[in-house]
């Protein structure tokens, strides 16, 4: 079931532009809304793609007609937009990271329950339907029995200490950009073994490289250990092209995604493979999806606002899983803080 929103975007940088091409390409509902701390900006971001201008939060929410919002702006900004909303019975499709923290996102997730109002935290990644083959190959032991997870997300930030990718205030750094893309995943794999929607991470150990200038981390990498035993590599980084990987290793063989976050390494990518690799040969399965993650991301929303549910299906990541990424990236920030204080 499927109906066409009157979109309400908050945030008008490059997210919220790509998100707003996404709504009108799937034909899942209008620009209606626009919200930006500066007039000017939100005037600017209209002019390109329809809607009204706001730069008064709560004037926007009080209007008629607002079916859902975006919310595209710094990490920051997302627990007060989003409990706003929600408050008020707008469905909301946050960017990752819902929160800078546990008891955050924790929060955004009680008012969507205690409003029954619609919440989708936008990890895009797992729409695209290479993220279900994966969990299928997996807990049907098509690589022998699970063993170790690797997975890697990195790009070089050539921007200014005052950017939100550098900056303390904005939650800046690759562990709540980037890292919670080879994390969340590595917890959907792990679970996937024992017929759970995802793990939680049991112990972690940190390394990484800091910021200079605004002592954020600049690279990092964790070993994860699991409630279920089971192990995961994993790595983020603005300091170094790594691209983006994923490797499971099991008793008889390797599963590898090449491009598990974006398919074809771009925003409108649709195209993705998946290699088997068992007993010395490789099998290459090739998938491609009807829409790019983002408007798959959108499409679902649509979807989820018609049904009347509150949280998107498996594997989408739901509330409960949402917190737990938080507490994971949470941890992975402070065990990598504590490794330098360490020395």
């Amino acid at each position: 079931m499927f109906r066409p929103l009157n979109w309400g975007i908050a945030g008008t940088g490059r997210i919220s532009s790509l998100f707003a091409d996404c709504i009108t390409r799937t034909e899942s509902g209008t620009v209606g809304h626009v919200l930006s701390r500066s007039q000017d900006s939100a005037i600017a971001f209209c002019e390109r793609q329809g809607g009204t201008p706001w730069s008064n939060q709560r004037e926007m929410l009080g209007v008629d007609g607002l079916d859902a919002l975006y919310i595209g702006t710094p990490h920051s900004e997302h627990a007060e937009l989003a409990v706003a909303a929600l408050s008020v019975g707008i469905p909301v499709l946050c960017e990752k990271p819902m929160t800078c923290s546990p008891a955050g996102s924790l929060a955004v997730v009680m008012c969507a329950h205690q409003n029954g109002t619609a919440l989708i935290e936008g990890w895009m990644y797992r729409c695209h339907p290479q993220i279900e083959r994966l969990i299928e190959l997996i807990s049907s032991g098509a690589i022998g029995e699970l063993q170790t997870i690797e997975s890697h997300f990195g790009f070089r930030a050539d921007v200014s200490p005052e950017h939100r990718l550098r900056s303390q205030k904005l939650g800046g750094g690759p562990i709540l950009d980037i890292g919670g893309y080879p994390m969340s995943l590595a917890m959907l794999v792990a679970g996937s073994t024992d017929d759970r929607a995802h793990a939680r991470p049991k112990s972690m150990e940190a390394v990484g490289v800091f910021d200079t200038e605004t002592e954020v981390e600049a690279d990092a990498a964790a070993v994860v250990t699991f409630d279920n035993g089971l192990e995961a590599k994993l790595r983020c980084s603005l300091i170094e092209d790594l691209g983006t990987g994923l490797r499971c290793t099991g008793t008889d063989g390797e599963i590898r995604l090449p491009q598990p976050f974006l398919a074809e390494a771009r925003q409108d990518g649709r195209r993705a493979t998946i290699e088997i690799e068992r007993h010395g040969e490789t099998e290459i399965e090739r998938f491609e999806a009807s829409l790019d993650c983002f408007s798959l991301e959108a499409r679902t929303m649509s979807e989820l606002v018609a049904s009347g549910e509150l949280e998107p299906p498996r594997p989408m990541v739901s509330h409960e899983e949402s917190v737990v990424i938080a507490g994971a990236l949470e941890s992975w920030r402070s065990c990598l803080q504590k490794a330098k204080e360490d020395g």
